[in-house]
């Protein structure tokens, strides 16, 4: 089975039907079928554990849209969730008081330096993993990593290095709103069937590769 992973921008939010998503869109392509374990709001903490589970379970290839490291995943009582500076969630307001908090907190904190070497621990983890059990492992940039990438890879050359870039889509310094500058999105700013077609498109040119 091949296994799609990531946020929003995997899932497909926004679209009329997740037939529209690149996952299905892939799919076709390859005339093969490929899993769609995107969700709304990941973080990439969830992203490794989802590309875990593929690699132990039946993954052929594993292809992760990596999201913008400043998303961070707790859990609770009710649940785990992910969370991120500046957000702002109305449901987190109503009645999880707690949340607002950590919302505040990292909002008042934020060292996106930090974060974004935590990020590139968990490329090299994935990468590791998925060469360990000889599955192919294709990465993107699905939302906005691409800046951090622009401030900080000068200050951590030993993960940098020990990346293997050749997986990645079009490059790390590269991303899904760059790709599709100037489509359709919808009015929280996704991709849509365009954009979809497009990204499906570009991963399925560099697996031909």
């Amino acid at each position: 089975m091949i296994y799609a992973i990531g946020d929003s921008f995997t899932y497909g939010d926004e679209l009329d039907s997740q037939e529209q998503a690149w996952p299905a869109v892939l799919s076709k392509l390859l005339d093969r079928p490929v899993t769609n374990w995107g969700r709304s709001a990941a973080g990439n903490t969830r992203c490794v554990k989802r590309a875990i589970d593929a690699v132990l379970d039946d993954a052929e290839m594993i292809i992760i849209g990596w999201t913008d490291p400043i998303r961070h995943e707790f859990a609770d009582e009710r649940g785990i969730y992910d969370i991120w500076a500046g957000r702002n969630f109305r449901a987190f307001q109503r009645d999880n008081t707690h949340r607002i908090d950590l919302i505040k907190y990292l909002t008042a904190y934020d060292v996106p330096e930090y974060y974004y070497a935590q990020w590139l621990r968990q490329i090299i983890l994935v990468q590791s993993l998925c060469r360990l059990h000889n599955i192919p492992c294709v990465m993107f940039v699905a939302c906005a990593a691409n800046h951090s990438h622009d401030d900080f890879a000068a200050n951590w050359p030993k993960l940098i290095n020990a990346i293997d870039q050749s997986q990645f889509v079009g490059g790390m310094a590269t991303n899904v709103q760059i790709w599709t500058y100037g489509l359709p999105k919808g009015p929280n700013n996704h991709t849509l069937e365009l954009g979809h077609k497009l990204i499906a498109e570009k991963i399925y040119e560099h697996i031909r590769n």
